[in-house]
C-alpha cells in the first residue's frame, strides 16, 4: 500500500490562487452591489463596450463561458436593463446584444472600483512585482488551459 503525504496547504499553489480569487470576488462584489451589478457582469459590459454589438455565441466565446451560462446571464443581464437586443439584420435568426444606455452609465463608475480594490490589494508591490506577478499568473493559467484542451 503506497503511503500517502498530507498536502501541505502552506505550498499548495491551487489552494492561495482559489482562496485569492474568492476573496477578490467577495469584494468586488460588495464594491459593485449598491451600483446593481455583480462580477459576473464585468466581462460581458466590457466586451460589448469594447466590440460592440454582438451575438450570444460571440459573448460565450470572448468571455470563455459555455453557452447556457452566457444564456442565464444574458437574461438576467437583460432583467436588470443592462443589455438592449435587436434582430440581427445579416441573420433572422440571430439577436444582436449591446450595452443599454444604463450600463454605459454605470461601467465607469463600476471599473473605478474595481481598479481601486485592485490596487489596495497590491499594496506594497512594486510594478515590477505586479508585472511579475502577472505574468507567472498568465503562466499557470495556460498550463491549466493547456491541462484540460489535453482531457477533451
Amino acid at each position: 500500500m503506497i503511503e500517502r503525504q498530507a498536502m501541505d496547504i502552506d505550498y499548495d499553489t491551487g489552494y492561495f490562487v482559489t482562496r485569492t480569487a474568492r476573496a477578490f470576488m467577495r469584494v468586488a462584489e460588495a464594491q459593485l452591489r449598491p451600483l446593481g451589478l455583480g462580477v459576473a457582469h464585468i466581462p460581458v459590459l466590457v466586451c460589448l463596450a469594447e466590440e460592440g454589438a454582438l451575438t450570444q455565441t460571440e459573448i460565450a466565446q470572448r468571455t470563455h463561458v459555455e453557452q447556457p451560462t452566457a444564456a442565464a446571464l444574458l437574461q438576467r443581464m437583460d432583467k436588470a436593463g443592462l443589455i438592449e437586443r435587436s434582430p440581427d439584420p445579416r441573420d433572422r435568426r440571430a439577436t444582436r446584444i449591446r450595452l443599454s444606455a444604463r450600463a454605459e452609465k454605470l461601467m465607469p463608475r463600476a471599473l473605478e472600483l474595481l481598479g481601486q480594490s485592485n490596487d489596495e490589494a497590491t499594496a506594497g508591490l512594486s510594478a515590477k512585482e505586479i508585472e511579475t506577478l502577472h505574468g507567472l499568473l498568465r503562466r499557470v493559467l495556460a498550463n491549466l488551459a493547456a491541462m484540460t484542451d489535453e482531457q477533451r
